[in-house]
């Protein structure tokens, strides 16, 4: 397994949405790219610019800034942006107010915004076919808030149809956004009927376990032979599915509710198999 990580302020992404620390450039697992680049061009800035298992906080809290009809938002693994007089939208840029400070040891991210937070992610390689990523988040005033992550997983092969397989250790259920002839759940999992057209788009945004509120953090994506487990160690309160012709992603949701002083901790499990 080869990975290649890179430092936050001056590195792969300099986007606004996702955490910039322990940002994966590739992913290559028996000869086979992972986590390839899944868009079509590629630029620092864009705002998913980003591959394999990528995380993104809530924006909070908004509060006025010293520009008049402006506001800023705390935005955990990026800092404090200025979202100037609309609603956060996350596919936007944004001026970045106050970076805070990064500390990067090997594959260990720490990102101190004083005041605010202290936040540490750490990417450790577990087997020749493992790896977690652990977290610690501490809050230095009252945060309420969730993170995600994307898993921009592309196993190798850049189109999305019925290859790509989606498992669950239950009966999912949810609603879709639309009626699609595309994608439906199964007793176990998710399956695409056909190859998705460069354009299209799929997505339900409350995945859980059939009769049940939320979902364990347990989750298979495949394609072929190939395939990766993810595992987390701290229940989620929903998960999204959202696919287009070269991706298809899990995000799997985790609520983060602190008084001053008190940290929450969370790792994530991936297994490659194939």
């Amino acid at each position: 397994m080869t990975l290649e990580l890179h430092t936050p302020q001056d590195g792969f992404y300099k986007g606004t949405r996702f955490d910039r620390g322990g940002v994966f450039k590739s992913l290559v697992f028996g000869g086979v790219e992972m986590c390839g680049q899944w868009f079509e061009s590629y630029s620092p800035t864009m705002h998913d610019a980003v591959l394999g298992p990528t995380e993104e906080f809530a924006p909070m809290p908004v509060i006025p800034s010293e520009v008049e009809e402006s506001y800023i938002v705390l935005k955990p693994g990026v800092g404090i942006i200025d979202i100037g007089p609309e609603p956060y939208d996350r596919f936007k840029l944004y001026r970045i107010v106050n970076p805070g400070r990064w500390e990067v040891d090997g594959m260990r991210f720490r990102h101190i915004l004083e005041g605010y937070y202290d936040y540490i992610k750490e990417i450790v390689v577990t087997g020749e076919n493992s790896f977690r990523i652990s977290h610690k988040f501490e809050a230095h005033i009252p945060f309420d808030g969730d993170v995600y992550n994307h898993n921009f997983f592309t196993m190798g092969k850049m189109e999305i149809g019925p290859s790509r397989k989606i498992d669950f250790p239950f009966r999912p259920e949810g609603t879709w956004r639309a009626e699609y002839d595309s994608a439906g759940f199964t007793d176990s999992g998710i399956r695409f009927s056909r190859v998705l057209k460069e354009g299209e788009s799929v997505y339900t945004g409350n995945i859980h376990e059939a009769g049940k509120e939320g979902m364990p953090y347990e989750m298979t994506l495949s394609e072929g032979p190939l395939g990766v487990h993810i595992k987390g160690d701290v229940p989620v309160f929903k998960t999204v599915l959202w696919a287009n012709h070269r991706i298809a992603c899990l995000e799997p949701y985790n609520k983060i509710s602190l008084a001053p002083g008190q940290a929450f901790f969370w790792s994530i499990e991936y297994t490659l198999e194939g």
